[in-house]
């Protein structure tokens, strides 16, 4: 419960900071055309992120639904948590008393100890999930800021390519050659 509340702290002191990283990289073209950019996401940036708060770098690099699932996995593993918690500090409690109250009766006290050791069996399967989540959280957002930087860069010079197919000019990419064409129509 301490852990929790302290990691709720953290998170509204950070959240309450303002937060500048180098996330965006401006692409530089001709002089002739009008300045375009192209935006670049920092891997890092979206690391400490999804450090801070996991899902935050997925949402950053513009993957909504994976930031959404990850936000609902934690949310529902941090709920389950807290309840086996509670479940589990009763049937624990539950266990001490009857062992100490009747400790001949091995019965009683067995099943009071196998409730309390399901209980806490739960409670550790929903920290490992909440845990797995934010490590994979964390790396996720990195190969997300990646790819994202590449599919905007491909857009990009998607872009580029037809504005010389507009002016004239012919580019081509063959596994042996790479050519420049002047084409015109009459």
């Amino acid at each position: 419960m301490r852990f929790l509340l302290t990691f709720l702290i953290l998170l509204m002191l950070s959240l309450s900071l303002p937060v500048s990283f180098a996330e965006t990289i401006e692409a530089q073209t001709n002089s002739t055309e009008p300045e375009k950019s192209v935006r670049q996401i920092s891997p890092i940036a979206t690391m400490v992120r999804s450090t801070l708060f996991p899902g935050w770098g997925q949402f950053h690099s513009r993957n909504y639904f994976r930031s959404g699932l990850i936000l609902f996995t934690m949310a529902t593993s941090t709920v389950g948590a807290y309840f086996a918690q509670r479940s589990f500090a009763n049937h624990y409690n539950d266990y001490v008393f009857n062992a100490s109250i009747a400790p001949e009766d091995a019965e009683i006290v067995l099943a009071s100890y196998d409730k309390a050791n399901q209980s806490y069996k739960l409670r550790m399967f929903f920290i490992y999930t909440a845990l797995g989540t934010w490590v994979y959280s964390i790396m996720d957002s990195y190969v997300s800021a990646n790819f994202y930087n590449a599919s905007s860069k491909i857009h990009s010079i998607q872009e580029d390519a037809k504005q010389l197919e507009k002016s004239g000019l012919q580019v081509g990419v063959t596994p042996s050659r790479l050519y420049l064409g002047v084409v015109k129509t009459f």
